[in-house]
């Protein structure tokens, strides 16, 4: 296997590395596995499974720790979250990490929003045994519950709990302790989203037009029928209050059960759910959008062969971050969708132009 970790930015699927990446990751996934109890497809077997020692200790009720606890705790918890030792990591098999010894940095990288920019192959609950899924960024983290583009963990030690021990990402030799993952909470609950500057990072004048233009509900079509015909919706229908989510899952385009695309949260019934949705907090920060990275900048080289292009497709800054980063990904490719596909909002330029400014402020 050779190795991608220079891979990491930009996010280019058929550089030659990645090529013969592919070919022995997709060899992995053809290898006969034992058969696992708790596959996503019942009678499927799931070679990406976890089988860590110790037992899975993230659904124990917390103590009652006392302020001085929870300030060692949270101490414990920075180091764990920057340690690629301190579970018996294992060289990582998810394709972009390949090989690696993983921390929950090594994704969710502090000068990146807490994110890194990347899709990556994970073994959700669901449908399917494997998904693309973008890398959230954790800034307000502790208020965005449930956790997962699919809200499988309702709780952030579940949800480090699954990173850690799956083969796609930290695959860890040994289940981590109860206090572990209560002292990688602690630490997540401190990450703050930093205040947007004006001027610099978003023009303040579009961005108090696009906060009318979020809060205000207009008459939509909804192709999916999960609103409907007649409904007035805003952005901030979902979201909403202080950290911009209303903690729900919302379909996309895709409306029955399916075992080849994703789907997000699909019910025990079949009945999709969909993608809980994303706080917006330092959403500057954190570009490409969406749950597998497809609302992206459109001068990024992974979203030309995606069909990513548009006005600002031309620019430079390749493989840049931050808010211009973050504007080119919103004009082109995430508010028209919303626009028109999704929703129909009828926004004109101008009014998007001032939408995207407010997004830039949060």
């Amino acid at each position: 296997m050779v190795s991608v970790r220079w891979f990491r930015r930009p996010n280019l699927l058929l550089t030659a590395p990645m090529v013969f990446g592919a070919a022995a990751f997709l060899s992995l996934v053809s290898s006969p596995a034992p058969a696992v109890p708790d596959s996503p497809i019942p009678g499927v077997q799931d070679p990406f499974a976890p089988h860590p020692s110790g037992r899975d200790a993230s659904q124990d009720p917390s103590p009652a720790y006392t302020a001085e606890e929870r300030r060692q705790l949270l101490a414990e918890g920075k180091d764990l979250f920057f340690s690629r030792t301190a579970f018996g990591q294992r060289p990582s098999q998810g394709l972009l990490v390949f090989d690696q010894l993983v921390s929950c940095a090594t994704c969710h990288d502090p000068a990146l929003g807490f994110a890194d920019g990347l899709t990556h192959l994970v073994t959700p609950v669901g449908i399917q045994t494997l998904a693309r899924r973008q890398t959230p960024g954790l800034l307000g983290v502790a208020h965005t519950a449930p956790y997962g583009w699919d809200g499988r963990n309702t709780t952030l030690q579940a949800q480090a709990r699954g990173a850690i021990v799956s083969p796609l990402e930290m695959n860890a030799a040994r289940e981590p302790t109860k206090r572990e993952l209560d002292a990688l909470a602690e630490f997540q609950a401190t990450l703050e989203v930093p205040k947007a500057i004006p001027g610099a990072e978003y023009d303040a004048a579009r961005a108090a037009r696009g906060e009318v233009l979020f809060r205000t509900p207009r008459p939509v079509d909804d192709p999916t029928g999960e609103f409907p015909a007649g409904t007035q919706l805003a952005c901030a229908t979902c979201h909403s209050g202080s950290f911009f989510t209303d903690n729900k899952p919302h379909r996309g385009l895709v409306l029955t059960g399916d075992p080849v695309l994703d789907q997000g949260q699909v019910h025990p019934d079949g009945t999709v759910a969909g993608f809980h949705t994303p706080s917006l907090l330092g959403l500057r920060l954190t570009a490409p959008f969406f749950h597998n990275g497809s609302g992206g900048d459109p001068t990024a080289p992974s979203n030309y062969l995606s069909g990513s292009t548009g006005r600002h497709s031309l620019e430079g800054d390749i493989g840049g971050h931050g808010a211009k980063v973050a504007r080119r990904a919103l004009l082109d490719n995430v508010l028209p969708f919303y626009n028109t596909v999704r929703f129909n909002f009828r926004f004109t330029d101008e009014e998007l132009a001032d939408l995207a400014e407010f997004l830039l402020s949060l």
